[in-house]
């Protein structure tokens, strides 16, 4: 038997203004890897460097999620299921499902609301 997920998983602001500080410089970093300074995409349109670099894709959906978390207003949560349908709308049929998941998946993990510890990545700048 299979389950249906129905509600979205939520992404909380942090209300530690270190954990802040640290996540507004971690959110720079993905900024300067979309950029791409020495990556083949540095010269390409953005929409060119989405459909065709899955690294790319990968700091761009690091950056919305993480943007998305970091602007929202009054402590209220991000809906992870309503940003997806916006990014979609953004990237359209280049939309990466399983990289926007791994994102929000590193994002939560970053804010310290994940229920497992992740491995790898560089982490969260001091």
């Amino acid at each position: 038997m299979s389950t249906t997920i129905t509600e979205s998983p939520l992404l909380f602001p942090p209300k530690d203004v270190n954990l802040k500080k640290r996540l507004e410089a971690k959110l720079a970093e993905y900024q300067s890897r979309k950029n791409g300074q020495g990556k083949p995409w540095e010269y390409w349109h953005p929409e060119q460097a989405h459909m065709m670099s899955a690294e790319y894709r990968d700091a761009c959906y690091k950056f919305d999620v993480l943007s998305a978390v970091l602007s929202a207003t009054g402590g209220h949560p991000v809906n992870t299921f309503d940003l997806s349908l916006e990014l979609v709308k953004r990237y359209g049929k280049s939309f990466d499902v399983e990289k926007f998941n791994n994102a929000c998946g590193v994002i939560e993990n970053y804010l310290g609301q994940a229920s497992y510890e992740q491995s790898g990545g560089t982490g969260l700048p001091e």
